[in-house]
């Protein structure tokens, strides 16, 4: 009997201590310089009121998120004594008077040389900080309190502002290529959990921009080893999975390999029925409309689900263009739109001009940037200009991408080729099919409805290059025979 007693006593304690260790929990937390003064006051207040409510014998690490720098510790002495709000913040009154230094230098997103973006943190240098310079051993928990979006103005191509998320292809890159590669870091988080919590759903351009944003922190998180846990707004929510222990939600997220690195924009929100999804215009467009074109929008879909086509678009032969790696110009902007569920990737490119343009100067080239097709990709451009919506087949009969090779030397000024074009006119397609006029140097016209044309210049003898660009021209009559497949990874519609 006396043995028995002995081995329940014994049993019980080592639960209760296994109880209490599992408690005890380390936590980083980062937390943002980038707020307006009061808000950043009224954020350090709410966090006090959560760090008070931990349990006994929890060691918290509060670090500057964006500068990568440590403002204090707050530590929870196992100790009874210790157990209401007051007696937690009087022994840590160092931490907390650092905690009010760090809110009242807070700084206006947006002041010069600084982010844009409330709450701006640098997540993956601090990830990347937490793991080579704080110890710790068993399971460790990183609460992000600040925004989900990269900002750093010294690095603005990488910007998640204005919408932006990086695309998949971020992660099988080096650091040096991108903040979000993850190359060869596959063990840099190993025990930790990756909580966000970024304090309003209204930062979010709706459901679809915060999918791809939580895929993206999910994948990345897990490339470096670790979880993401909590990915939310409410922060008293957040800290209760954390010391409720909630597992890390399950994900079916899968990440696609890729060489691009680019980040992605939705299509606007007041964009209630894309491009690809509004009927085909059987009217020509008339002439005054083709001089001066309001609500220019072009776009391309394809076949093939493996493969990833880019659309690269020139208003006027000394504009910037526009294509994935720059997004908005003084122009216009460009934009993923994903028909179906969301996907990861290979969502339908469309570029939309916010100026009146001369669509008779508009540049448009397509480049068949990664996968294989051995039957080349098949595809649909349209362009819409007002109510005119109007759409052509294309064929590109390469069989492979070319990742994007020799894009500046293609869209160079081609005045000269313009010049060309004026002893080439389509004809009058009544039905919407596409056309080729051809003459001895091996020109074709693609021509939609009597209301646009494709001028394209190809490099005679060069298919492997693969690239072209299509000027818009309005013609009115010519001798042209049915399509045939477009060749070389760079094509022109």
């Amino acid at each position: 009997m006396y043995k028995n007693n002995l081995l329940f006593c014994i049993v019980l304690i080592v639960w209760l201590a296994v109880a209490q260790a599992a408690a005890v929990r380390d936590l980083i937390v980062a937390l943002s310089p980038y707020y307006a003064r009061d808000d950043a006051r009224r954020h350090s207040v709410a966090l006090l009121k959560q760090l008070t409510e931990l349990n006994q014998g929890s060691r918290v690490t509060l670090i500057d998120g964006y500068s990568l720098s440590i403002i204090g510790e707050f530590n929870i002495p196992d100790n009874p004594a210790y157990n209401n709000a007051k007696a937690r913040l009087g022994v840590n009154r160092e931490a907390v008077m650092a905690l009010k230094r760090f809110a009242d230098r807070a700084v206006a997103p947006g002041s010069a040389g600084h982010p844009s973006v409330p709450g701006a943190v640098r997540l993956p240098q601090f990830l990347r900080y937490v793991a080579n310079n704080l110890n710790h051993s068993g399971k460790l928990d990183i609460i992000v309190l600040g925004s989900p979006f990269y900002d750093d103005p010294r690095e603005a191509a990488f910007s998640m502002a204005g919408g932006r998320f990086p695309s998949d292809g971020h992660l099988f890159a080096s650091q040096g290529k991108t903040p979000f590669g993850a190359a060869g870091q596959s063990g840099l988080l190993k025990n930790a959990v990756v909580h966000i919590g970024y304090g309003s759903d209204r930062i979010m351009q709706g459901e679809r921009h915060a999918y791809f944003v939580r895929r993206f922190w999910t994948l990345y998180t897990q490339a470096l080893g670790g979880k993401l846990g909590g990915f939310v707004a409410d922060v008293p929510t957040l800290f209760r999975g954390v010391m409720g222990n909630a597992a890390p939600p399950a994900h079916d997220f899968k990440p696609v390999r890729s060489n691009k690195l680019e980040m992605i924009i939705l299509s606007p929100a007041a964009d209630r029925q894309s491009i690809f999804e509004r009927p085909v215009s059987e009217t020509a467009l008339p002439q005054a409309q083709i001089i001066r074109a309001d609500n220019v929008q072009v776009g391309i879909s394809w076949a093939c689900s493996q493969c990833d086509l880019d659309i690269y678009a020139r208003p006027t032969p000394g504009a910037q263009v526009l294509y994935f790696g720059r997004t908005m110009t003084a122009h216009g902007r460009y934009w993923k739109y994903y028909r179906n569920s969301p996907q990861p990737t290979n969502g339908f490119e469309t570029i939309g001009f916010d100026v009146p343009l001369d669509l008779r100067t508009l540049t448009i080239a397509v480049n068949f940037f990664e996968g294989e097709a051995p039957q080349g990709v098949f595809g649909e451009i349209r362009i819409s200009v007002n109510e005119h919506t109007y759409a052509a087949p294309f064929h590109i009969a390469a069989t492979r991408g070319n990742g994007g090779a020799g894009y500046s030397g293609h869209l160079r000024d081609r005045q000269s080729d313009r010049r060309s074009f004026r002893d080439h006119q389509s004809a009058q397609n009544r039905h919407g099919a596409i056309t080729r006029c051809n003459n001895n140097q091996g020109r074709r016209i693609l021509s939609v409805c009597l209301s646009w044309a494709a001028y394209i210049h190809g490099e005679p003898g060069k298919p492997s290059t693969g690239w072209g660009a299509t000027s818009l021209s309005f013609p009115s009559s010519s001798h042209c025979a049915p399509s045939s497949p477009l060749s070389g990874p760079y094509s022109t519609l």
